[in-house]
């Protein structure tokens, strides 16, 4: 097992804020945290919760796509986040290279199981999918390994466990343009089984990516995807993922950023998204019943002169949403949230709702 502290982390930031502003209909039910590592480039950054707390997986390194990108982790419990650690760098067994590391998806497997998915190359079109395993809830790791050819595993969002056993990977790759497949992972120990469907999409079509899973039931599966067109896309299985439909155009507006979307214990539907057809300086939260219809529920950030991206969201057992997201590639804020404030208003023909602000 593994648990490497890189040594330019030690001095790492973490600045706490608490903001109970007045101009969010959130008020006092939101709490903001700023977290700024040592590192110039933080970005990617995803959320697991279990019994212990909860744990925020980010690339880090020196820029984009950069060799020396490695894996961090830190800990959040009791209101505070511990200093970053390091899970994993990449040298590539045959010649030694350093290769970048992207995108870390973490997952609670079964049993006492945990497992994170991330990305290795020197570009996105150069994209090769590892795993990685943990058996004390995500404190110390295993060795990584390969996936299958042709396999990414999760490569944004969160896989979602299917009634048969199996998880549904939401997963995507550049190799010919964006293109979106999903991927089924059957777990067995550290050697999954998968499979994968065809590409969902055509680059000459819909350019898509980052596909996110919306479990309806146990027959109805929608997925959402960021694309390059302006407007998010969508597809649907009526058959617990046998077969799927044609991608096509969906509800709501996208500058080409990622989003990500979570099913509340309440039935409510709860994504985090840029609400833009071309602007990725804000970062909303829209609820919806169906998937279909959504409602602008908080503008979680705005600033003409930042960028927000790649947000992630859970809910924790006692009910609280947890929410971060990167800021200039530089920053992650971390949001906390009590659902029971959220109150929307109806996003009509892609236009924000005026009242919520």
């Amino acid at each position: 097992m593994r648990g490497l502290t890189h040594p330019l982390m030690l001095m790492a930031v973490w600045v706490s804020v608490s903001l109970f502003g007045t101009a969010s209909p959130l008020a006092a039910d939101l709490q903001r945290r700023v977290l700024t590592p040592s590192f110039t480039y933080n970005d990617a950054p995803n959320l697991l919760a279990n019994a212990q707390g909860i744990f925020l997986f980010w690339s880090a390194g020196s820029g984009e796509g950069q060799v020396n990108n490695t894996i961090q982790q830190s800990f959040f419990k009791d209101g505070q986040w511990s200093q970053p650690k390091q899970v994993i760098e990449h040298v590539a067994a045959s010649n030694g290279v350093h290769l970048p590391c992207w995108n870390p998806v973490p997952l609670k497997g079964p049993g006492n199981q945990t497992a994170l998915f991330f990305q290795v190359g020197r570009t996105r079109e150069e994209w090769k999918g590892r795993v990685m395993f943990s058996y004390d809830g995500g404190h110390s790791w295993m060795k990584d390994h390969a996936l299958p050819r042709g396999i990414h595993g999760a490569t944004k969002n969160k896989p979602l466990l299917m009634p048969d056993g199996r998880f549904l990977c939401p997963s995507s790759n550049e190799e010919a343009g964006w293109r979106v497949q999903l991927e089924w992972a059957t777990p067995f120990r550290e050697r999954w089984g998968w499979s994968r469907t065809k590409p969902l999409n055509y680059p000459g079509e819909y350019r898509a990516t980052d596909p996110a899973i919306l479990l309806h039931d146990d027959e109805h599966i929608q997925i959402l995807c960021r694309s390059k067109q302006g407007y998010m896309t969508e597809i649907w299985s009526h058959d617990s993922g046998k077969t799927w439909g044609s991608m096509k155009r969906g509800a709501l507006p996208n500058p080409g950023s990622s989003m990500d979307v979570i099913k509340l214990k309440d039935g409510r539907f709860a994504m985090v998204y840029s609400h833009s057809a071309s602007k990725s300086d804000r970062m909303h939260l829209a609820l919806s019943q169906d998937g279909v219809h959504w409602q602008g529920a908080a503008i979680l950030d705005k600033n003409p002169a930042q960028h927000f991206d790649h947000p992630s969201i859970i809910q924790t057992q006692n009910g609280q949403l947890h929410i971060v997201y990167s800021v200039n590639r530089r920053h992650l804020h971390h949001l906390e949230i009590n659902p029971s404030s959220l109150e929307g208003a109806p996003i009509v023909n892609e236009v924000w709702p005026v009242k919520i602000k």
